[in-house]
């Protein structure tokens, strides 16, 4: 009895010594919760799980009075597990707030994970932020197959038994046949909505003479249009002669034309004349020179003559020879 006592006695004011150390703890951790942000170790329900299973991880935290938190991002989830639900309870202190995040994860895979470190974000007024990290987890994933089960092979493909089906053949003839036919088709169509050949084109005489025709409907030299005029009666006129005679007049340029018509097989008149045309016409059309009004008057007359005085000569009908029949003697 004696030395139990004694031993009471000196191990008293150790005790005491203790008490003092955690009373001062505590008091210091309540002065740095009252100042900074303190996030405390994760909690989860159970430490092992199998694919498909849920757990819930709680993460508390203690903020400052006012204080804003910006929590991780769960739409990719944490890691390897998938967050199918989470929410936050705040408990509202005089010298400081208490938050617990809940998270509830899901895994789907075999291999063992771990809950990574998540992030949370601590916004004390306008300028000061502070990450808090949290501890990651292991967690341990247990298996639903029974090691006795590993040998287990999956079934062989279903044999058939007789000649192999010749499905596949109808089906290709079908589909080949289907496509013919369609081309067929296609051909056809095509064909009969072909537009008709267009029509042979008129003689050389008749085209120059309609085409005359029609610039004179026009009545150009009533309304004082005296370059159009000359511009298409210039233009039916080289149409003629390229026509007539087998020749680029068309592209000629008017020394060009000249010059054709100097080797031309003309008479010496059509020559003239044609000279005659091209040179006055020529500052009508690019100079925009006017002549005098017999000049105007001349060039449709100059341009008519000449091609009624090179009008092929109309070729005459071969008469066909009627056949005998028969040997042609009379009976």
């Amino acid at each position: 009895m004696v030395q139990q006592q004694i031993t009471t006695q000196v191990y008293r004011p150790h005790r005491l010594s203790h008490v003092l150390v955690h009373v001062r703890a505590a008091i210091l951790c309540a002065a740095c919760a009252a100042a900074a942000a303190i996030i405390y170790p994760p909690r989860v329900s159970q430490d092992s799980l199998c694919v498909g299973d849920e757990i819930t991880l709680t993460i508390p935290l203690v903020l400052p009075p006012g204080a804003q938190v910006i929590s991780p991002e769960t739409e990719h989830g944490f890691g390897r597990f998938e967050v199918r639900n989470w929410s936050v309870d705040t408990l509202h202190r005089g010298s400081s707030d208490s938050l617990a995040y809940t998270y509830v994860l899901s895994l789907y895979t075999t291999e063992q994970c771990t809950i990574p470190s998540l992030a949370f974000v601590h916004v004390q007024g306008d300028s000061t932020f502070d990450t808090l990290l949290s501890q990651p987890v292991a967690m341990r994933v247990i298996s639903l197959v029974a090691s006795d089960t590993a040998d287990i092979r999956d079934l062989k493909p279903q044999q058939t038994a007789g000649k192999p089906p010749l499905w596949w053949l109808w089906t290709l003839g079908a589909v080949v046949a289907a496509a013919a036919a369609a081309w067929l088709g296609r051909f056809l169509w095509i064909r009969s909505r072909r537009e008709p050949p267009p029509p042979p084109p008129k003689p050389p005489y008749d085209e120059a003479i309609e085409g005359m025709g029609r610039l004179e409907a026009k009545q150009y030299l009533m309304k004082a249009m005296v370059r159009e005029y000359v511009f298409e009666l210039s233009d039916i006129l080289k149409r003629y002669i390229e026509r007539r005679f087998n020749t680029n007049a068309s592209e000629y340029t008017t020394e060009e034309m000249l010059y054709w018509v100097e080797s031309a097989p003309l008479d010496s008149s059509l020559r003239r004349s044609l000279e005659w045309f091209f040179t006055s016409s020529d500052p009508v059309k690019f100079a925009k020179h006017v002549p005098e009004r017999e000049t105007i008057m001349r060039f449709g007359p100059e341009a008519r003559s000449f091609v009624e005085n090179t009008r092929p000569s109309p070729q005459p009908a071969v008469a066909e020879t009627p056949k005998n029949e028969g040997d042609g003697s009379a009976v």
